[in-house]
């Protein structure tokens, strides 16, 4: 463990209020992620597509190591097209008290961040929590006892999640004190001593490669205004509350970390299908926008409500939470609409969900995955995304892009290469590719399919059907 002296302590605080099976040792450079508008990109300026999955270990001692995730999870992943996590860990695990950081925790977090890179897949890594503390209600300790003040307000026994939000006053207590930032212990902050952990947990991924970016805050609740938020949302606290704590946290990141992406969330409430009125908190021009979708009802407005506001701010928005169910029928529903949309996402499957009646399962492979949700997808493309689309029954997968940059209009360089995943699960006889405008250059049924566009043309048109 790591403890700050107080001089230290209050001099840090003052100064911060894709291949899919073949390990990358051979690999070239990996890219580094940014974001033209609503696109994710690399530094080729090709517009990048995650298909990722969540890993939060929320059993003693936090990390996904200790439930028995090894190299063969993470080869799993890759060859079921997975090329990026969202890999948790726990404020109560990196500082057990305030100002005390336990720096063998983060790297153990940092050791699986390494394991995923190796299989060129990419973590966003995430301060995890649902519903605070067990103290108050919660499953497990996303955030630690010492920052946890409920003053007394009573404790509904084993509410589960996300019940507990509704009928504990002791856990929105504990959120309006957090929001008022209430000091810790030591007389610091709560706010502050999160930022200031935060910016600790980032000089340890600043300089590691396949590296997404950084989840700030997993699902920030309202508190006891949390009536509010329904049906319209939370404008007032999402723009005045939640806004103005998670810039704090961007701006101490960026004291350590120029370059990766920072992706702030709006409301848990969001998650259910309430308007989303998240501003960027600080403007950052790196900054993206983390959004869940559990909508309730026939209608999604979770996937349209996270990408008009993350478009109205100007940054990239993924769907960095779905699923935790086990209905092939609503998941492949779900990833339809997501390739409607063109998004990003990543998968929150059954076997993590932590409630009184189901514990979270080990973090392996299988057990991250729904093989109803494994697809193929344009990891890469030299252009700008048109549509895509694939029909499981089938097998038959389409893409459209035009061949200018995203960024600037102006066509690639000749050569340039566009990159589809192509799942073994999807196509375990081969495929074969009928294309317009753009030439295949990979191997024939490479799990990776490679397109260069033929020099003037504007658009590109592709379909690969089962052999």
């Amino acid at each position: 463990m790591t403890l700050l002296s107080s001089t230290a302590r209050c001099l840090g605080l003052a100064m911060l209020v894709l291949g899919l099976t073949t390990p990358a040792e051979a690999a070239p450079t990996p890219p580094e992620l940014g974001h033209v508008g609503r696109w994710l990109t690399d530094d080729q300026g090709r517009v990048v597509t995650v298909h990722g999955v969540n890993m939060v270990y929320k059993i003693p001692p936090y990390f996904p190591a200790a439930g028995g995730f090894g190299e063969k999870d993470a080869q799993f992943l890759a060859e079921n097209g997975v090329n990026a996590v969202r890999l948790g860990f726990a404020w109560n695990a990196v500082e057990p008290q305030p100002g005390v950081y336990d720096d063998a925790y983060i790297e153990k977090i940092r050791q699986t961040q390494q394991l995923l890179a190796k299989y060129r897949i990419y973590s966003l890594v995430d301060s995890h929590q649902d519903a605070f503390n067990e103290s108050v209600g919660a499953s497990w300790s996303g955030f630690p006892a010492w920052a946890t003040y409920a003053d007394g307000f009573p404790v509904q026994p084993n509410p589960g999640f996300p019940e507990v939000y509704f009928t504990s006053p002791a856990q929105n207590q504990t959120w309006a004190n957090f929001w008022r930032d209430r000091a810790a212990p030591d007389g610091v902050g709560l706010q502050e001593h999160y930022a200031a952990m935060w910016a600790h947990v980032a000089e340890r991924f600043v300089d590691q490669p396949y590296v997404m970016g950084y989840d700030l805050i997993n699902e920030p609740w309202p508190g006891w205004e949390y009536p509010s938020c329904f049906p319209k949302g939370c404008p007032r606290f999402e723009t005045g509350v939640l806004a103005p704590f998670q810039a704090k946290v961007m701006k101490a990141i960026r004291q350590v970390d120029r370059d990766h992406l920072l992706f702030y969330e709006p409301s848990l409430t969001n998650d259910f299908g309430t308007p989303n009125w998240m501003p960027n908190p600080t403007g950052d021009p790196k900054a993206g926008m983390s959004f869940h979708d559990y909508c309730l009802g026939k209608v999604d407005t979770c996937v349209t409500n996270g990408l008009d506001r993350s478009a109205a701010e100007g940054v990239v928005g993924v769907v960095t939470e779905f699923g935790a169910i086990k209905d092939a029928t609503k998941l492949t529903a779900l990833t339809d609409r997501f390739d409607a949309n063109m998004v990003s996402w990543m998968f929150w499957s059954q076997a993590q969900n932590q409630t009184p009646s189901h514990p979270q399962e080990p973090p392996t492979g299988p057990n991250l995955i729904d093989p109803s949700i494994i697809r193929p997808y344009p990891s890469a493309v030299a252009g700008t995304p048109q549509q895509w689309q694939y029909d499981g029954t089938t097998g038959t997968f389409t893409l459209g892009y035009s061949t200018t940059r995203a960024d600037s209009g102006q066509p690639f360089a000749p050569g340039a290469r566009t990159e589809v995943v192509l799942p073994e699960s999807d196509y375990p006889g081969g495929y074969q590719v009928e294309s317009q405008g753009a030439e295949v250059v990979s191997s024939p049924d490479a799990r990776v399919l490679q397109l260069a566009a033929v020099p003037g043309q504007d658009t590109v048109q592709v379909t690969v059907t089962r052999r």
